[in-house]
């Protein structure tokens, strides 16, 4: 989060900044202990992922303690790089945040002078960005893991009142999205969340394009293609084992029939022949497949899996049935002009 250059609180103001540190690391760690096993690698607003924004926070705790101490930020900053948070990130946040909120409690703190990345600072200044930036990941980190994202309205309240007079140097510094609209009666935290460039449901309602194809489980394969091909009249685009998948032309494929077997491409169990999956698309670029990921998340629904398929890339869930749903966008991959693209296009696991 970016470091914007602002003339330092008021005596008043700078009196309650350890007290807000403390309560900031409180409510971004209820969140932190809530992430799930399999959620670290979820995509996050920041850092990348939600392993990576953990770290963010237990890599810039740990700097400023240096930098209250008298290092600059060359130094404090040295090894920032590498993994701080181990086998166990609530640990090692926590520890992180111990050692920050000391440093902001020894006398006089506040009255230093950091030498960060952007020159000399005041202290009182650092502590106010440590407060919102430590705040603001917190949500960053609910939204990513599908947690209750709602946060202290009093703490939110004073990192708007702090930072929306400053809004001009943020949206100046290039570091933050521009601004959402926000309706006048908005509440505290969708206005302060806003001021970072943060819409209050960054995952958005997923909505459908069009039924991209369907998978269905046959008996007899090539009995099957000749129906489908050589009777109805599909076009054949393109084949893996055990699967051969049939297009009218308006895409890679709207069909898929699938001969269960040793050599069939891995799918769902079926107790019987009929449907495999659906797939919808739901959108044209990563990010239209980063927000649904992002809903299904919050909703608390199971992700199956996610998959780059070469042609497409997708999210795999299930419905109330147990019928498997598929969540696509295609890719640029020229399946039109190279047949070979399909029959190469085996799974493999795709990080968001």
């Amino acid at each position: 989060m970016a470091t914007v250059v602002q003339e330092p609180p008021t005596a008043g103001e700078a009196l309650g900044l350890a007290e807000l540190h403390r309560r900031a690391c409180e409510s971004t760690r209820r969140i932190i202990a809530g992430i799930k096993p399999e959620q670290w690698q979820n995509t996050c607003n920041s850092a990348g992922d939600v392993l990576g924004l953990v770290n963010h926070l237990v890599r810039d705790q740990l700097v400023t303690v240096e930098l209250l101490h008298g290092k600059g930020a060359d130094e404090a900053g040295r090894g920032s790089e590498r993994d701080l948070v181990g086998h166990d990130a609530l640990a090692a946040y926590d520890a992180a945040c111990a050692l920050a909120q000391a440093a902001w409690e020894e006398p006089g703190a506040l009255e230093r002078v950091c030498r960060t990345d952007h020159g000399d600072r005041p202290a009182a200044l650092w502590a106010s960005i440590r407060v919102m930036d430590v705040f603001v990941h917190g949500w960053d980190l609910a939204t990513a893991t599908g947690q209750d994202a709602r946060l202290d309205p009093e703490l939110s309240s004073m990192v708007y009142a702090d930072w929306q007079p400053r809004e001009a140097m943020l949206r100046g510094s290039g570091m933050f999205a521009p601004s959402p609209e926000v309706p006048p009666d908005a509440d505290i935290q969708t206005k302060m969340l806003a001021l970072f460039g943060r819409a209050a449901d960054p995952a958005g309602a997923i909505h459908a394009r069009e039924l991209g194809h369907v998978g269905m489980y046959v008996r007899d394969l090539e009995a099957s293609v000749r129906f489908y091909r050589d009777l109805i009249g599909f076009g054949e685009s393109g084949r893996l084992p055990g699967a051969v998948f049939l297009t009218t032309g308006r895409s890679h494929h709207e069909l898929a029939l699938i001969e269960p077997g040793p050599e069939a491409v891995a799918g769902p169990v079926q107790p019987a022949f009929g449907v495999n999956h659906i797939a919808v698309r739901i959108g044209d670029t990563l990010d239209d497949l980063r927000r649904a990921h992002r809903r299904l998340v919050r909703a608390g629904i199971p992700i199956q899996a996610v998959t780059d398929f070469t042609i497409q890339l997708s999210v795999q869930i299930k419905d109330p049935d147990g019928t498997m749903v598929e969540l696509y966008i295609d890719t640029d991959a020229p399946w039109r002009d190279n047949p070979q693209i399909i029959a190469q296009a085996l799974p493999k696991p795709l990080q968001l």
